[in-house]
């Protein structure tokens, strides 16, 4: 085969494969973030001068401006890659599709999922989320769903994995409560630190808002007999605490608990027989 011929042949392959590529992209992209919004929240404080746009909204498809829908507030662990939206697409780990697929089947009620991104200062347990404004996300995520979503500012979850619930003043244990936050439905916490300061920091919340636990053994030392105890202490008989130890599962225990937990929680918040 002559020299031309053959660069003529790649030239063809080349156009062939990009073709293919951009056909898969929108066959794997599409569905997943037709209803996906992205907005800025605090892309400053939170994201690399680099990034923008750190918050996401997931819309159910059936969503519209005049039905109102729980929200339910998704906070990422550490993130030492600096990957934006982690759990919604960023580094290849998504809930999308366990939402999709509970809120299709008609096994949960409808909801928008929305999840901020922190980049920066996000390595550690100690700076991740600290100065998390609940209600200044809730807002901005209002805003972004304009038109598109109607949010119940009544029904909304707090939800986080890992170094979300390891902070003592940040992610899931900041002091929202003082700052007239609207109490949530519960706070779900999955695989958090379990210490004695941990415990402390839960036990601050209200006494109206439930705390729904998953946790498992692997990966690092937990110390549940502490934390349950700081938990407990001066604790009013209507508080709700319900702690679930899992066994470990596959190769990342740590990661492979959340969308389990995740979708357990869904199920007892939002399963079709909560409805009525």
């Amino acid at each position: 085969m002559s020299g031309v011929r053959f660069s003529t042949l790649l030239v063809r392959l080349a156009r062939a494969a990009r073709v293919l590529v951009g056909a898969g992209a929108l066959a794997w992209s599409a569905p997943a973030q037709a209803k996906t919004l992205y907005f800025p929240h605090q892309d400053a404080r939170f994201l690399y001068r680099f990034q923008r746009n750190g918050g996401a909204a997931v819309v159910p498809e059936s969503a519209s401006p005049e039905q109102p829908l729980p929200l339910v507030v998704f906070l990422h662990g550490t993130n030492s890659s600096s990957e934006p939206h982690m759990w919604l697409g960023g580094g290849g780990k998504d809930l999308r599709p366990l939402v999709k697929r509970l809120i299709e089947s008609g096994d949960v009620q409808p909801f928008v999922l929305a999840a901020p991104s922190q980049t920066k200062n996000a390595g550690l347990a100690a700076t991740v989320w600290q100065g998390f404004d609940l209600n200044g996300f809730v807002d901005d995520v209002v805003r972004a769903t304009d038109g598109v979503a109607n949010i119940d500012r009544s029904r909304i979850v707090l939800a986080g994995h890992s170094g979300a619930g390891c902070n003592p003043s940040g992610g899931l244990a900041a002091d929202f409560w003082s700052a007239g936050v609207a109490l949530p439905l519960a706070l779900v916490s999955i695989d958090p630190c379990l210490d004695r300061k941990m415990g402390g920091a839960f036990a601050r919340r209200p006494t109206e808002v439930p705390l729904l636990l998953w946790w498992q053994p692997a990966i690092w030392l937990r110390e549940p007999a502490k934390f349950e105890a700081a938990l407990a202490r001066d604790k009013p008989e209507e508080r709700v605490d319900r702690l679930r130890e899992l066994p470990p599962m596959g190769a990342n225990p740590h990661e492979a608990i959340l969308p389990v937990a995740f979708e357990s929680a869904l199920r007892e918040l939002f399963g079709r027989s909560s409805d009525d």
